[in-house]
């Protein structure tokens, strides 16, 4: 009788294990599952960055934009040599205001960019037939900055000056520089391939044909004013609202 009760002790113990182990395993692979999801989704809606940095070339305006933003009126610039900031309290964002120069802006902006929300990049309209090759350049720069190219941010083009007699339309430059990228693309994808050991950026291969539509920012184009009687900023207003 003993054995029996033992033997039947033990049936028992062993019945009470498998069905400890058949609802673990369940509960296990659920664990993993949820923690897999859980990264999954963080990755894919991970917190943008907080910064809205304002580039261009020097005199483009982008001081005055800066200004006519946070002070709602005009005021007096000048060649900029630092940046300006300006919190946006109401979207925890910050407004950055990045120096014109070239050996400046690439030092500042790689500051800014390690938490980019979105860019400006402010253009003269006006003398934008002299500079297309100049203000391309710093487009492309900021599309092949490995922060900037994996926030995969939103870019405003804001053409400003429209009230200049030669200002060319949102439209025209858009179209412009889409061209002038396309063979700045191109020397840089040829050095690239010359040189195995070249830390240079592209957009894309040799062959590629530069649309802002194709690549994996949304790119705006919209014309404005930031100083003179025709001054209007709405259409970054209405972007900057929209982040």
């Amino acid at each position: 009788n003993e054995y029996k009760s033992y033997l039947s002790m033990s049936t028992n113990i062993d019945k009470m294990s498998v069905s400890f182990e058949s609802c673990m395993i369940p509960t296990v692979i659920g664990v993993i599952i949820f923690f897999f999801i859980f990264f999954l989704i963080k990755n894919i809606f991970k917190s943008k960055g907080s910064n809205i940095i304002v580039v261009g070339l020097e005199n483009s305006g982008k001081t005055a934009l800066y200004a006519q933003y946070v002070a709602g009126k005009e005021v007096q610039t000048q060649t900029s040599v630092q940046e300006n900031s300006h919190a946006i309290s109401e979207k925890n964002l910050v407004l950055v205001d990045v120096p014109g120069n070239t050996r400046l802006r690439n030092e500042i902006l790689s500051k800014y960019t390690k938490s980019v929300n979105s860019i400006v990049v402010c253009i003269d309209s006006a003398n934008f037939v002299d500079t297309v090759r100049e203000n391309a350049e710093v487009l492309f720069e900021v599309l092949t900055s490995d922060d900037v190219r994996h926030s995969k941010c939103p870019i405003l083009l804001f053409c400003n000056k429209q009230d200049g007699e030669m200002a060319r339309g949102a439209a025209a430059i858009k179209l412009a520089l889409e061209r002038e990228m396309t063979t700045l693309n191109q020397t840089a994808a040829s050095y690239l391939s010359d040189d195995a050991g070249s830390a240079q950026r592209t957009l894309g291969g040799a062959d590629e044909v530069i649309s802002f539509e194709k690549l994996p920012h949304t790119i705006t184009s919209v014309g404005g004013c930031c100083v003179g009687p025709d001054t209007d900023i709405s259409e970054l207003v209405s972007w900057i609202e929209q982040l």
